[in-house]
């Protein structure tokens, strides 16, 4: 157990996958809203689109058929399986969210953050870093 603790065998995330059934639309929302660039994709046999969250990790958006239910999901996403993004505050992020007239909710913590969900109902949490 020892020897565990002190390998540090994981680096940290490359990349998250999310189901979208729509790539082209899914995208322009990620780019638009989030400000992420876009980043080459290769030819995987199916729609997508990978977009960079910085520090080398990415997010992948999948065109594949989903197989969870939209229905019966928490409206607060954060309880929901979601991936949080780490922000400068989440301010500008509320104000961006508010004119694409996307709901959203605070964190019930208290903490700098706030949760909404994508066109196809993932749950994204944006975390205020300061």
């Amino acid at each position: 157990m020892s020897d565990a603790n002190n390998r540090r065998d994981v680096c940290g995330i490359d990349h998250v996958s999310l189901l979208v059934g729509d790539a082209d639309a899914a995208c322009r929302f990620y780019a638009e809203v989030l400000g992420l660039a876009v980043l080459p994709r290769p030819d995987l046999g199916f729609p997508g689109a990978w977009l960079s969250l910085g520090g080398g990790q990415a997010l992948h958006l999948l065109e594949l058929p989903d197989p969870d239910p939209r229905d019966g999901r928490p409206q607060h996403g954060g309880r929901d399986r979601h991936f949080a993004l780490r922000v400068t505050a989440t301010a500008p992020f509320a104000e961006r969210l508010a004119e694409a007239g996307i709901a959203f909710t605070r964190s019930r913590s208290g903490r700098d953050a706030l949760f909404f969900r994508d066109p196809d109902g993932n749950a994204v949490e944006l975390l205020g870093a300061g």
